[in-house]
């Protein structure tokens, strides 16, 4: 809308006629809802309960007024809105003036025509909030009406640079002005509005109707009733949250709030008598704070008394008492039942704490019954102790065999050739479950260092450890070990073992061996054994071991073998050498 175009009416009013009673007292009504409501919007954000209500209420009486009515025209002056020349809602106070934003910019009068829509109520409302606001940046209300275009409402205005004020200059420049057409062809012309009067005092509504802020009293009392109602339906929940927020606030620990205030004391500037008061009260806070599992509140507690001059308090008998077996179950029944960020929190003390806090968390790890904190528990020591893994040491003979498994076990983590010598003690663990927790956190080793401790594990150990070492023991050809494997191979009691070790030993000879037990394996593939079925058997293994081995060596023994006299010979070394790609 360019300032030529507002300089005129945007349609010409019809002379106003004489509206009956019922129709004055309703349009009373929809003022005092639009005042109510466009009160509640400032108040409260666009979601709220009340918001809501009060908009579809103004909607619905929108439009039950035309319906009702008919055309209703509303008039608005510098102070007071008027219908009919009624005064409907005079100013009480500069705040309490809803005629102020239409005549402040312009709007003279706004007539509702039957067929109003509630988006055109909607429109209203949004528009007269935009330029209510603090910020004015969203134009005036006349052009925001412009935009909207209403096709019920008729809106009549004055230019704007015209006198807004009372009295005879502003009637003769509407009177003057060229007219506008609205955004709809069809709207019927309206007189300018009569001049208003210029007093800002409230008189008494006709018909004895007074009104009360946000309320119209008399007849209308059942708006103030229904509100009533409302509030009495809303105030369970509204308690109920209420107390809700009051308890989280009250929820603070104690030793929390101690702590806050000693914080606040010490970063204000304390003296030295202060800080020795502090130093000697502290302790109890630190106490306090690991008694309720508030590990941050600790953390930030230790690391103050650590910079408050020394007192009675010393860190060494703290460190013991972290230490003591009571201490430590106290601490496991809260990490087990914190979260992760709690746990996280505990974790942050510990390394705090310092060398003393890698015992503090093995000890919380032998005893939580949460697989969920062991895990980050075993986590957190294995970082602890990479660069040093012989710290771990000393829990290698402990006397439960489930924490010399969890030390084997972060020890796998730590890897490295340095702790190859840390775990011979734990090999020689009576508990078989820590013998083969020892065998798999030496594949986290290079086989070069792991294999003479590899080997040592197989003495002793039970099927299903001695498959788990050669099965490692398989990852890189090695004359020495292929040797020591063989003499396995050679014994007379190696057809009485288990199929599953017997299985494992051909399987780890063709891995690690090579030329050096080719004439050794030959031997064992023309052994003489007319009526034996087990030694067929381990004919067949023995060539498929050459073929796997796959050197010139190898191949030419087994060819040497499919020329045997013999037929079962001649079958194996046939079979074996069909595995074999073609000879270049």
């Amino acid at each position: 809308m360019n300032a030529s175009a507002r300089a005129g009416t945007l349609t010409a009013a019809p002379p106003s006629s004489t509206l009956p009673e019922p129709a004055l007292k309703a349009a009373a009504g929809w003022v005092t809802m639009l005042a109510r409501t466009l009160k509640t919007c400032r108040l409260y954000d666009a979601a709220n309960p009340a918001v809501t209500k009060f908009r579809d209420e103004l909607r619905q009486a929108s439009l039950r007024l035309v319906e009702e009515h008919g055309s209703i025209a509303f008039r608005f002056t510098s102070n007071d809105v008027l219908c009919d020349e009624r005064s409907l809602y005079p100013a009480r106070s500069r705040d309490d003036n809803l005629a102020y934003p239409f005549h402040r910019d312009g709007v003279r009068s706004l007539r509702f025509n039957p067929g109003l829509e509630a988006d055109e109520v909607d429109m209203i409302v949004d528009s007269v909030l935009a330029v209510t606001r603090t910020n004015l940046d969203d134009g005036d209300l006349v052009t925001l009406l412009w935009e909207a275009d209403l096709r019920h409402v008729d809106v009549d205005f004055i230019p704007a640079e015209g006198d807004v004020g009372n009295g005879a200059p502003a009637a003769q420049a509407e009177a003057d002005a060229a007219p506008m057409p609205w955004p709809r062809p069809d709207a019927a012309p309206e007189p300018a509005p009569a001049p208003e009067p210029a007093a800002v005092a409230p008189e008494p509504h006709p018909g004895g109707l007074n009104r009360s802020e946000d309320w119209t009293l008399g007849d209308l009392t059942v708006e103030v009733e229904a509100s009533y109602v409302e509030l009495d339906s809303l105030a369970p929940a509204e308690t109920e949250r209420f107390r809700r927020e009051f308890d989280e606030e009250h929820r603070v620990p104690a030793e929390t709030a101690a702590l806050a205030i000693a914080m606040a004391c010490l970063n204000a500037g304390a003296r030295a008598e202060d800080e020795a008061e502090l130093s000697s009260f502290m302790p109890r806070v630190l106490r306090g704070a690991l008694a309720t599992g508030a590990w941050a509140d600790a953390q930030q507690a230790l690391c103050a008394l650590r910079a408050l001059p020394v007192g009675t308090w010393s860190e060494e008998t703290f460190v013991q008492e972290l230490l003591q077996p009571v201490s430590v179950a106290r601490t496991v029944e809260m990490l087990d039942r914190h979260d992760a960020d709690a746990l996280g929190a505990f974790l942050g003390l510990a390394r705090d704490v310092g060398d003393a806090g890698v015992d503090w968390m093995t000890l919380a790890l032998s005893e939580s019954q949460q697989r969920a904190t062991r895990q980050v528990l075993a986590e957190a020591v294995a970082a602890a102790c990479r660069d040093n893994p012989g710290r771990l040491a000393p829990w290698l003979a402990d006397s439960r065999w489930y924490v010399v498994r969890n030390i084997v076990y972060i020890l796998g983590w730590i890897g490295g050739p340095e702790i190859v010598n840390l775990l011979p003690v734990a090999l020689r663990h009576e508990d078989a479950r820590v013998r083969s927790q020892v065998v798999a956190s030496l594949a986290q080793i290079d086989l070069r260092h792991a294999r003479p401790l590899l080997i040592r594990a197989l003495e002793g150990a039970d099927t299903r450890l001695f498959c788990q070492v050669l099965s490692q023991l398989s990852g890189a050809r090695d004359a020495a070990t292929a040797r020591f494997l063989l003499a396995y191979l050679q014994q007379d009691r190696f057809a009485t073992r288990p199929g599953e070790e017997r299985r494992a030993i051909y399987a780890a000879l063709a891995s690690v061996g090579g030329d050096e037990i080719v004439p050794e394996l030959e031997v064992e593939l023309l052994r003489n054994n007319w009526f034996d079925r087990a030694m067929e058997i381990h004919r067949h293994n023995v060539a498929r071991c050459l073929a796997r081995i796959a050197t010139p060596r190898a191949r030419a023994a087994l060819e040497n073998a499919a020329r045997s006299r013999r037929a079962p010979v001649r079958h194996a070394a046939n079979t074996a050498l069909a595995t074999l790609p073609e000879a270049a």
